[in-house]
């Protein structure tokens, strides 16, 4: 046992360091342990497991995510083993498949989107120039993937989309769905933009496929909208013919909400949407309609009375980018209030009072533990796509407690961040000091005119700033300045 005591306080960490008041700062500390201990080497080959028992073992998508906290916690070595551990799982025709299946076929494009996203934040892209012939075989797979569907009698065929596919997340077995094309798109949309700033050639035919199939998509989207009973438009992952929505057994059926954790990760992260697309909008309405214990309900395999505890943060995200702030924070807290005493989530449970007592999942599920370190660092420092939007998912609830938070080297698309928010003295205001290391300038630096009903912004040093309606622009290429807020 000291052994082992020692080898942990010997692991070489980066200079990252976070400082978070209270829960807060115990739930970080509890994701950090979760994720570390569920590590394994398997064939010589550090793994990201997502838990213990029912899902040791390796996820494309959950690492997605996993491998970013892993870099957010300074991680960093780790966090390449793992992503080339991910890219091991390759097969001759370029499909890359782990434990979801090979109707997964995001996981393909998934495994691009996660590249890049490793590439950005390590500010290193020796891997990704290296493995540029990987990329392009992934790619032709899935081109070959949607040729081959459109020659078939699929629906998904028929609108120019990859073939009908594993939905997952409520949605079983093969059907006629949209999970894996939003995926893919995200992940066409990541590698095709990387390849034009690197100035890399040869992806030509992606950016042809990601226009096509991209084109496709939309004009499939605005046939399959469904009007919810409460009068808006949404796009369900599931399409209108598809058989499972005349199930002779309405409780078979899926919910309207099932299978839109896809949707949630192709508008955030994956940016595959603008802000005010009709998609993006009725998404958010509904998830904002199945909404039960601050947190949206049914939208996995528990279709009643169940609750997917970690598809929360997924939201959360959606509504902090899209500037929902207050939902934002109502859905994370909730995925908070939802975890056990040691600060880790089981993957689905019933809501209280259901009549279905039914469990899903690992315990603890490191998917999870993963959101809540990404929420809790975007809330601080979110990157929207060219965009760097600081103290997004800051507001009174944050600042109630008078504590600080802060961030050391703090790795982004646009470099390390350093930031720390403070408090002045007999809570008249608050303080930024910000500093960003070397890496490509942002298009614009975003700060929120108002922290909360009480403080307002009074001014930057050392950088010039001007406002737009609610919202503080700070010139992109000043690296080191202050703001303030006051009462």
């Amino acid at each position: 046992m000291k052994n082992l005591r020692t080898g942990w306080k010997n692991r070489k960490r980066s200079k990252v360091s976070w400082h978070l008041p209270e829960r807060y700062g115990q739930f970080l500390v509890s994701c950090a342990r979760n994720i570390q201990q569920a590590r394994e080497v398997r064939d010589g080959k550090l793994t990201f497991q997502v838990g213990p028992t029912v899902y040791r073992g390796l996820w494309i998508v959950d690492g997605n995510f996993i491998l970013e906290a892993a870099r957010y916690l300074g991680y960093n070595t780790d966090a390449q083993q793992g992503l080339e551990t991910e890219w091991s799982r390759q097969e001759s025709e370029g499909g890359i498949f782990a434990s979801a299946g090979h109707e997964h076929w995001k996981d393909t494009g998934i495994a691009m989107f996660t590249m890049v996203r490793q590439a950005e934040l390590s500010q290193d892209w020796n891997y990704f120039r290296k493995m540029k012939p990987n990329v392009l075989r992934a790619v032709n797979f899935l081109k070959n993937l949607r040729d081959q569907a459109m020659k078939g009698d699929s629906i998904n065929g028929k609108y120019g989309l990859l073939p009908p596919g594993f939905g997952d997340g409520g949605l079983g077995g093969i059907q006629d769905e949209f999970t894996n094309t939003v995926w893919v798109l995200a992940g066409l949309r990541a590698v095709t933009r990387a390849a034009d700033r690197l100035k890399l050639s040869g992806f030509e035919q992606a950016a042809e496929f990601y226009r096509e199939l991209r084109s496709s998509f939309f004009a499939a989207a605005q046939k399959e909208m469904r009007r919810y009973k409460t009068g808006f438009e949404y796009l369900p992952m599931l399409m209108k013919e598809d058989p499972a929505w005349s199930l002779p057994n309405k409780w078979d059926r899926p919910r309207p909400q099932s299978g839109q954790w896809a949707l949630s990760h192709s508008i955030y992260p994956g940016l595959v949407f603008d802000k005010q697309d009709p998609i993006v909008q009725g998404h958010i309405e509904l998830m904002q309609a199945c909404t039960q214990e601050d947190v949206p309900a049914e939208t996995g395999w528990l279709h009643h009375g169940g609750l997917w505890t970690y598809n929360a943060p997924f939201v959360a995200h959606v509504y902090l980018w899209a500037g929902l702030a207050d939902w934002g924070r109502l859905t994370f807290n909730g995925f908070l209030n939802h975890a056990s005493p040691l600060c880790c989530w089981r993957e689905e449970q019933p809501l209280r009072g259901s009549l279905v007592a039914d469990y899903v999942g690992d315990m603890p599920h490191n998917w999870a533990s993963a959101e809540c370190v990404l929420y809790l660092r975007h809330m601080l420092a979110l990157e929207d796509d060219e965009d760097l939007r600081l103290l997004a998912g800051i507001g009174d609830f944050e600042l109630i407690g008078q504590e600080p938070y802060s961030l050391n080297e703090s790795p982004t698309r646009f470099g390390r961040v350093s930031l720390a928010l403070e408090p002045l003295d007999r809570n008249q205001g608050w303080q930024l000091k910000f500093r960003r290391g070397t890496g490509p300038a942002p298009s614009s630096v975003q700060l929120p005119l108002n922290m909360g009903e009480r403080f307002h912004f009074t001014g930057v040093e050392n950088a010039q700033a001007s406002r737009k309606g609610k919202t503080v622009l700070v010139a992109p290429e000043a690296t080191s300045w202050t703001a303030t807020w006051k009462a």
